[in-house]
C-alpha cells in the first residue's frame, strides 16, 4: 500500500495534463466548433508569447518598439478585415443562414491560420533573423 501511494499522488498531479480536450470527440458540429476555438486560443497564446519576446528584444530601441506596436495594431485590423472579406455578412444577415452551422468553425479556423502565420512572421523576422541578414 505504501508503494502505491507515491504512484497515486503522481497520477493525481498529472491529471490536468490528461484532461479531455474539446478535440477528443468530434461527433457533433458544436464539438467541432469548440475544437476550432481551442485551436485559435492555442494560436493566440503562441502569438502573444512571441510578441512579448519581440517587445523584450526591442526594449532598448524605442522607435522600433513603437513601430512594432503600430504594426501589430494594424495587423489585427487587417486580419479582421480579411476574415470579413472571406466570410462576408451583411448588416441584417445571419452568418449561419449564409454559411450553415459550420460557420463558427470555418471562421475561427481561418482566424487561427492567420494568427499562426503572423506568429511565424514575428518569430522569423524579429527573433531568428540576424540583424545583418538582408
Amino acid at each position: 500500500m505504501k508503494r502505491l501511494l507515491p504512484l497515486a499522488l503522481l497520477l493525481c498531479a498529472a491529471a490536468p495534463a490528461f484532461a479531455e480536450s474539446a478535440c477528443d470527440d468530434l461527433s457533433t458540429q458544436m464539438q467541432m466548433n469548440e475544437c476550432a476555438n481551442e485551436g485559435f486560443e492555442t494560436a493566440d497564446a503562441a502569438l502573444n508569447a512571441v510578441y512579448r519576446q519581440v517587445v523584450g528584444k526591442l526594449a532598448d530601441a524605442p522607435v522600433a518598439l513603437a513601430k512594432l506596436k503600430a504594426a501589430q495594431r494594424l495587423w489585427v485590423q487587417l486580419r479582421d478585415a480579411d476574415l470579413e472579406a472571406q466570410y462576408p455578412v451583411g448588416k441584417d444577415e445571419d452568418p449561419r443562414m449564409l454559411y450553415g452551422s459550420m460557420y463558427p468553425m470555418l471562421y475561427i479556423g481561418a482566424k487561427a491560420a492567420l494568427t499562426e502565420t503572423r506568429t511565424a512572421y514575428l518569430r522569423n523576422e524579429f527573433l531568428e533573423r540576424s540583424e545583418y541578414d538582408l
